[in-house]
């Protein structure tokens, strides 16, 4: 009997014990699905486009070959993330939203568009670019960013371009200009459009810069 005995407790312990684990299990599981979810939207990628910028024809074609050199942006301005400022000297970037690559990058191919356009140059090249060219033009984004000290906010961009005649190595000329433009929302989009028209208002000052060292 008393074998019997301890072999209704061992029992009567086994049954207990599955019913306190199916308990806990049940307890983890609703505690799960009480935890605050996380419903923040995906990251927004931009690109960086400027559709309406049309440069005034050159004179004459030159026939010679134009090297556009990828763009090179300070640091800071040297990544994918979209800038802005509250408080200077601070440096913020917003978490959702960035550029599709860094807008140094993306800049080339829109510069390479807009010295085409001149029809100033036999063709205009860019890295890798095959063969001897007469002109080289580099491209140093010196700030990119927007500002929130004045209402509605503006985005600012600072670049310096340089012209160098590749046959002699010799600079040609170099010029910094700035250009800002006011956003039209106080956020990355906002700050994605107002970018892409400083850019096109820069180029409008930046190729008849280079076009006067064709010759």
């Amino acid at each position: 009997m008393k074998n019997n005995d301890v072999l209704r407790f061992e029992r009567g312990c086994g049954r207990r014990w599955v019913r306190l684990g199916g308990a806990l299990l049940a307890a983890l599981a609703l505690s799960a699905c009480l935890l605050p979810q996380d419903k923040s939207p995906p990251r927004q990628d931009y690109l960086l486009e400027v559709a309406a910028f049309a440069p005034a024809p050159a004179r004459r074609a030159s026939g010679k070959i134009l090297l556009v050199a990828v763009p090179r942006a300070a640091p800071g301005f040297d990544s994918n993330r979209i800038a802005y400022r509250r408080e200077p000297p601070k440096l913020d970037y917003y978490n959702d939203s960035g550029w599709s690559d860094t807008p140094a990058k993306m800049l080339l191919p829109i510069l390479v568009r807009a010295f085409e356009a001149t029809g100033a140059f036999k063709a205009v090249v860019s890295p890798p670019a095959p063969g001897l060219t007469d002109l080289r033009v580099d491209v140093d984004v010196i700030r990119l960013q927007q500002e929130f000290m004045t209402q509605p906010s503006q985005v600012r961009l600072s670049a310096r371009i340089k012209v160098l005649d590749m046959k002699s190595g010799h600079v040609l000329g170099t010029q910094v200009f700035e250009a800002t433009e006011p956003a039209p929302s106080g956020d990355a989009y906002g700050a994605v459009r107002a970018t892409n028209a400083a850019v096109a208002k820069m180029l409008g000052e930046m190729v008849p810069f280079a076009l006067q060292y064709v010759g």
